[in-house]
């Protein structure tokens, strides 16, 4: 796993710290990854209800404003089409740079996050170094699936077992 760290000022005085973030893998592990099509799983999946709604907005006010602005050097058509183009392409960047949902090809390609603080910077680079570890044990396994394997599950005293039941593990 690579890390970047950076630090830059940012809106209002404030600073914003950036962290980079990349695995290195080796043939076999990228051969793992294509066969497993593991590039599209989620390793951190981060439920951000109003990301989508907020990305609209903004592809929506995008297109909004350069619609009026095109409207003064091109026809309507033209205006609105480029106007939804640019608008469209705002929206798309906005959520990809706003989502939390971290899947195994952003960090195999290598993904930029900004931090609030320095300690929300150490937290994520400890979650990230986490989940890598998660992805390399499921490679590991990967190697060795098929067949049947057997497990032996112990009964649990009587109070124990009747917790767990009555919580749904």
């Amino acid at each position: 796993m690579l890390f970047r760290r950076t630090q830059s000022s940012g809106k209002l005085g404030n600073i914003v710290f950036g962290l980079w973030g990349k695995v290195e893998l080796d043939n076999d592990e990228l051969a793992i990854i294509k066969r497993y099509r593991l590039d599209n799983a989620i390793l951190i999946d981060a439920g951000q209800e109003h990301l989508v709604r907020n990305s609209a907005l903004t592809g929506l006010l995008v297109f909004a404003i350069a619609s009026i602005v095109l409207l003064t050097f091109a026809t309507a058509k033209a205006a609105l089409f480029f106007g939804f183009i640019v608008g469209g392409i705002a929206g798309y960047v906005y959520f990809h740079q706003k989502r939390e949902t971290i899947f195994v090809r952003d960090l195999m390609h290598g993904r930029q996050f900004k931090c609030g603080s320095v300690v929300e910077l150490a937290r994520k680079e400890e979650w990230l170094g986490l989940v890598t570890a998660f992805l390399r044990q499921v490679m590991e396994s990967a190697k060795h699936w098929g067949g049947t394997e057997t497990r032996d599950i112990e009964a649990l005293p009587k109070d124990e077992a009747r917790r767990v039941i009555i919580a749904g593990l």
